[in-house]
């Protein structure tokens, strides 16, 4: 689901809580108008979130989720898979044709690869990609394996980063860039290891067209709002369309000898 197999949600969900202390401060123009900008995702019921991940080598995971601010809940795609949020847990659906990775990924890299002619019936790969194929695989938060978190970590980050709007630290207004063909001005706060940026035309209203954040060591994290007060349904699916993290997990770890 993700592009690197080393924990890509993991580093993304535990900066969104960093977030929570890093807030922009009232005091200067700077931080009004982040706070300004970022005002309609903190009022909105319901908005969409498109983006991506960027690990350290440039490898990026894209991203396009259907928040419901008010019942916490979200749905939407990651990295290719269908995914959704609602009351701490969250169920993973790949296309067939993704299983081969997608057990790689939540066995961390260790999972023989399936052959696509002869899968041997004996092997927990093949067993774990049997399982899952068709199914959304439904996990408790939080999972023992980052990877198995879904698209949980966005919707969180997402309101998170709205938050970032109101409290304290320094803005500052750097020079003005050129994104989709519009001019913007970035207002950049940082706290520590995290760095949050918010993007506002250069001239006019400050309005949210696009915000960031990055961490020492290379992860970003980059999303665009859009859809706000669109209605938004999250529905979990029935026990019969589901298997659990945990039986996908202990086949992965069944001895195939």
């Amino acid at each position: 689901m993700f592009a690197k197999r080393g924990g890509a949600t993991g580093v993304i969900l535990s900066l969104a809580v960093t977030l929570t202390s890093c807030t922009a401060g009232s005091g200067s123009s700077e931080a009004r108008d982040m706070q300004e900008a970022l005002q309609p995702v903190r009022d909105a019921q319901s908005y969409r979130m498109v983006g991506e991940f960027r690990s350290p080598d440039g490898t990026s995971t894209a991203f396009d989720a259907h928040v419901d601010a008010v019942k916490g809940g979200c749905k939407g795609t990651v990295g290719g898979a269908e995914s959704l949020f609602f009351e701490r847990r969250v169920w993973t659906r790949w296309k067939n044709s993704a299983l081969d990775e997608a057990v790689q990924m939540l066995d961390d890299g260790q999972a023989a690869t399936i052959d696509p002619v002869a899968p041997a019936e004996d092997e927990p790969a093949w067993a774990a990609a049997k399982l899952l194929r068709g199914a959304y695989m439904v996990t408790d938060l939080p999972a023992e394996n980052p990877q198995m978190e879904g698209i949980a970590p966005v919707c969180k980050t997402g309101g998170l980063l709205a938050g970032a709007g109101g409290g304290g630290g320094d803005v500052l207004s750097e020079s003005v860039t050129v994104r989709r063909g519009e001019r913007l001005r970035p207002l950049t706060l940082t706290e520590g290891p995290v760095m949050i940026r918010v993007y506002v035309p250069e001239e006019g209203e400050p309005t949210v067209r696009l915000a960031e954040y990055r961490v020492d060591g290379g992860w970003s994290f980059s999303v665009r709002f859009s859809e706000f007060g669109e209605p938004v349904t999250v529905t979990p699916p029935t026990e019969q369309q589901t298997v659990s993290s945990d039986d996908v997990m202990a086949v992965l770890r069944r001895d195939p000898s």
